[in-house]
């Protein structure tokens, strides 16, 4: 039986995944890479995601409202929702990569609508384009930050506006507001960017913005004060009447000023500075001379009597220039009730009003022991008799009394004081008062009266209706009078020649005749008369030249 030969065994070669592959399908491939990276770096690059929180959406929305700063747009809101209590609204927005590194804890955002109010008219624009979101930072990248709470209103600055920014304390708020307007010499310098209360509340806080170049006039000594439109003060200097600004008629305002020279002093020129908002210029400028040791200046006063109207902060006067203050206005009850009470007032003089600062409270003191040594006391006065306010007057009393300052009284020392010339002033004023009562206001009414009704029948009356064409009848006649009196004075001058020639024709002709004669005396008193007539003639023509009215005047 015949074998088979063995199979010879065949090898094949397996064909490699590449060869397996086709070109054609790298080309997708490498597309959908592209793809992969495009959008990678579109992630890597687009800007910082951020959450603001705002009371209402305000016009805001999704995909439509656009982020801007300076009119330039920097983002886009993607999302609006509600928060998760549901009392804000939540306004997701993307902003550019290049602004990614000013997105700090000092960035603010606000929605800007179409508004109109006291103080501006401004986002007119958004009622054809729709709301926007407006951005504002500073200059300096800080740390990112992704959450934030919008503004309820545009701030009436831009952190990069050149200028400073003071905050001012005030015992209450006043009429001022936000958006108040700055003055300074009654120019608009500036606006009030917040007001709020301390953190104990006890004052109120002005957050203000003075713009450059203005702000190189605010100096360490410059005073801060609240202006209104019109601002009237009545007190012992009488009225007076400023008028600051119709702007600040309807919002308030804020003035500043310096009342003394600034030479020595350099500009603030720096944020955060604090400043005391004085009530009225007044004040203000009675504040240059307060300092922290005008304490060591204080004295009382004791008074007899009532000393209703004076009050806290009524002047002392000296000459009648005011020298001081009262700081208060106590009673002291007596321990017995058989004892009189004590009622005194606390004075604070100011020595720089004086023209004497810079001195020592031992050296004030010894002044004014000189000045009472001369006979200076202290009297309560009557500052204004309508408003019924007391001063204090510092007179000189040379009735040869001797007074002291006493100086173991507390809690300051006493000065000596004079009788008051509060009740001589009442009862001046009392007379005068019961003199006009005397007066017979009826009867003087009554004769005011027909005198007015006799004047109206007088006028109404025929005779003066026919007054105007007599007044133009008599003008006539002395104009007519007039160009006779022209006529004949033209004729003066020939009538004196004539007059002369016939004298001296008559002196001639008694040269000739005997002095005993008859006719010689009728010769020489009719050439006597004709001088006589020449000279008054003369006069005549004189005074016409000079006074052409004589004839119509007598004089």
């Amino acid at each position: 039986m015949a074998r088979k030969a063995p199979a010879k065994p065949t090898i094949e070669t397996l064909r490699g995944l590449p060869s397996r592959l086709s070109l054609v399908w790298l080309l997708p491939l490498i597309a959908v890479l592209f793809a992969l990276y495009i959008l990678w770096q579109a992630y890597v690059d687009r800007g910082p995601l951020v959450e603001i929180s705002f009371e209402n959406a305000g016009g805001v929305e999704a995909g439509e409202t656009r982020i801007r700063r300076r009119d330039v747009n920097v983002g886009r809101v993607e999302a609006v929702r509600l928060s998760e209590d549901l009392d804000s609204v939540i306004v997701d927005a993307r902003l550019d990569p290049q602004v990614a590194p000013y997105i700090d804890a000092d960035t603010r955002f606000w929605i800007v609508n179409a508004q109109i109010n006291t103080t501006e008219i401004s986002g007119l624009s958004t009622l054809l384009s729709g709301s926007y979101i407006e951005v504002d930072w500073d200059d300096t990248p800080g740390e990112r930050r992704n959450e934030f709470i919008g503004l309820d209103e545009a701030p009436l600055t831009t952190r990069n506006s050149p200028g400073m920014r003071v905050t001012l304390n005030a015992d209450e708020a006043g009429y001022i507001y936000v958006g108040s307007p700055v003055f300074l010499r009654q120019m608009e310098v500036g606006r009030v960017e917040r007001r709020r209360l301390a953190d104990d509340g006890s004052q109120v806080l002005f957050d203000i913005f003075i713009a450059a170049p203005y702000h190189k006039h605010v100096y360490p000594n410059t005073r801060f004060y609240g202006v209104s439109g019109v601002e009237a003060n009545v007190g012992s200097n009488g009225v007076s009447v400023r008028v600051e600004s119709i702007a600040a008629l309807f919002t308030g305002g804020i003035a500043f000023e310096s009342f003394e020279d600034t030479s020595a002093f350099e500009p603030i020129m720096r944020d955060g500075v604090n400043y005391r908002l004085h009530d009225s210029r007044a004040v203000a400028a009675d504040s240059v001379f307060e300092t922290e040791t005008d304490n060591r200046f204080r004295y009382i006063a004791e008074f007899s009597g009532s000393v209703k109207g004076l009050r806290v902060g009524a002047p002392i006067e000296f000459n009648g220039l005011r020298v001081g203050s009262v700081v208060d206005v106590a009673v002291e009850l007596p321990d017995n009730t058989n004892d009189e009470t004590r009622i005194f007032a606390v004075l604070q003089f100011q020595p720089k009003r004086l023209g004497i600062a810079d001195v020592s409270a031992e050296t004030f003191t010894a002044t004014l022991e000189k000045f009472i040594d001369d006979g200076m006391r202290v009297q309560l006065a009557s500052a204004n008799l309508l408003t019924g306010s007391l001063l204090i007057k510092l007179v000189n009393k040379n009735d040869g009394s001797i007074a002291q300052i006493d100086k173991t009284t507390k809690p300051y020392p006493a000065l000596p004081t004079t009788q008051s010339n509060v009740a001589a002033v009442t009862a001046d004023a009392e007379t005068l008062v019961s003199n006009l009562a005397k007066l017979p206001l009826d009867s003087l009414v009554a004769a005011a009266t027909d005198l007015l009704r006799n004047t109206s029948n007088i006028v109404a009356s025929s005779s003066m209706q026919s007054l105007p064409d007599q007044l133009s009848a008599s003008l006539a006649s002395i104009g007519t009078a007039a160009d006779r009196v022209e006529k004949a004075s033209s004729d003066l001058p020939a009538m004196m020649k004539a007059l002369t020639s016939a004298s001296k024709n008559a002196d001639e002709v008694l040269e000739g005749l005997s002095p005993d004669s008859e006719i010689y005396h009728e010769l020489s008193a009719a050439a006597r008369e004709l001088r006589t007539a020449a000279k008054s003639i003369a006069a005549f023509a004189e005074l016409l030249e000079e006074n052409p009215n004589a004839l119509i005047t007598g004089r």
